[in-house]
């Protein structure tokens, strides 16, 4: 084992990717040939995260634990014991989920010690399949919106020369894998806290299904519209996470032109900043050339979509952390927060239930709308990453989160489930992401469609694109 380990170099000494940068399939058989070790990939991963501090992406690191999980994992593999496909893969966790011997602030000053679930399901199976979880990621205050004045916020690594928004609430996680600080990271999702993020900072991003995973061991904000999500830099890498969590096999990549592409109506093109309008305009063009079916999409009124990200997920998160916790401590949470959670304090139970009811009428009515396409494709964010300089003020913070999750709230509150794809590289602008929804349940036929879309819009304008396989 010693010899092993003192024979392989530092690949972080190396211009070539650090192993965990890597796509999954290569970083395994890397590290299953002895081209590296698990202990010298976490060691690279772990200087990384120490290179950029300045990122501000994780909220605790577990060194010593990553360090002795890679030296059980290097001693399994010299046994010939294989636990999984994550096999020494180092992971990030959003400040939600329940990891044991780690901390869960769930982003609040406000102590929530007593309310932390205890580590579930899903993190349990990263780490059956091999996984070494090296820390939790900064998220905002109980996921709660993209933004918080008063609470540090991570640095969008797309712009070294500013602090730009890495969007939110998964703020952390979108950061640590932009910034190359681990190979995955998850984040959950309530109304885009992984697909915005995923966009502003340039990355991909998957949401399934609620209710398609468990979310047990999560701290919640809303039981009725939160549900898991992952980054990765490819989307074969969130297909991997998929098959592992759910037990799915993978859906089979189709050619772009035996599939069906929607374009929903107005509200997802309204507004739109001129670099986001033109990368989508240029992401459709080349669906179109390459012999896609684009058709229109009339979706369900989205009148419902404050009411839902207002007073109803409010009243839920009240409901779980307790009326007399959230009055007690409102003064001390972020102004964004505080200012979000109150109204759930006024609910009365017999709205909530009717808007419960009404919610699931809207999913009921927009899967049906969708019948007989692959997947809908819209912008993910109206918008590329705001400087953090002129949000300080709780009603600028509050509209420039409003305005940057309106293009992703609608998948949740119809039921879908949704990725976002870089394609700022057709343009050469900041970050700007494509969204492709799917109905609830089609998670593998979603990411199936999302890598032939990925393999299309991938290069930059000028460039030849990668015909499917």
């Amino acid at each position: 084992m010693n010899d092993r380990n003192a024979s392989q170099p530092n690949p972080f000494d190396s211009a070539e990717p650090l192993p965990h940068e890597r796509p999954l399939a290569d970083y395994a058989r890397g590290l299953r040939s002895g081209a590296f070790t698990a202990r010298a990939s976490i060691d690279a991963c772990l200087a990384r995260i120490e290179l950029e501090r300045a990122l501000d992406a994780f909220t605790y690191v577990d060194a010593d634990g990553a360090r002795a999980s890679a030296q059980a994992i290097d001693l399994q593999l010299s046994a010939n014991v294989d636990v999984g496909p994550l096999m020494g893969v180092p992971i990030a966790i959003k400040d939600l989920y329940a990891v044991t011997g780690m901390p869960l602030t769930a982003g609040s000053r406000v102590d929530v010690a007593d309310r932390a679930p205890r580590e579930g399901t899903l993190v349990n199976a990263l780490k059956r399949a091999g996984a070494i979880i090296i820390g939790k990621t900064r998220t905002t205050e109980f996921a709660f919106g993209a933004f918080n004045p008063t609470h540090p916020t991570s640095r969008n690594p797309a712009d070294r020369s500013a602090h730009r928004m890495p969007g939110g609430s998964s703020a952390g996680s979108a950061v640590a894998v932009a910034g190359g600080l681990c190979g995955i990271a998850f984040g959950t999702d309530t109304g885009g806290s992984v697909r915005q993020p995923a966009a502003l900072c340039g990355i991909a991003g998957f949401k399934a299904t609620g209710g398609r995973l468990p979310m047990d061991g999560v701290f919640p904000l809303s039981q009725t519209f939160d549900s898991p999500g992952w980054f990765a830099r490819c989307v074969d890498d969130l297909t991997v996470i998929w098959t592992l969590l759910s037990g799915e096999p993978p859906a089979r990549v189709r050619a772009i032109d035996a599939q069906v592409f929607g374009v929903p109506d107005a509200h997802f093109f309204d507004a739109l900043e001129p670099d986001v309008a033109q990368a989508f305009e240029l992401a459709q063009r080349r669906l179109a050339a390459a012999g896609a079916r684009i058709v229109p999409v009339k979706l369900p009124s989205l009148a419902d979509l404050d009411t839902a990200f207002g007073a109803f997920l409010g009243a839920e998160l009240v409901g779980f952390l307790g009326r007399d916790r959230v009055t007690a401590n409102l003064a001390q949470m972020d102004p964004v927060a505080a200012a979000r959670i109150a109204p759930g304090l006024a609910l009365s139970a017999d709205a909530y239930i009717d808007m419960r009811m009404r919610f699931a009428a809207l999913a009921q009515a927009a899967t049906r709308a969708i019948d007989g396409v692959d997947v809908l494709i819209t912008p993910t964010c109206p918008c590329v990453a705001a400087l953090v300089e002129g949000h300080e003020a709780t009603a600028d913070a509050a509209a420039w989160s409003r305005e940057s999750l309106r293009l992703t709230r609608p998948a949740n509150l119809f039921g879908f489930c949704g990725v976002s794809l870089p394609i700022h590289q057709l343009i050469g602008s900041l970050p700007v992401g494509l969204q492709l929804l799917a109905r609830g349940g089609d998670e593998a036929k979603l990411l199936a469609a999302a890598a032939s879309v990925e393999r299309l819009v991938a290069t930059p304008a000028g460039s030849p694109s990668r015909a499917p396989q």
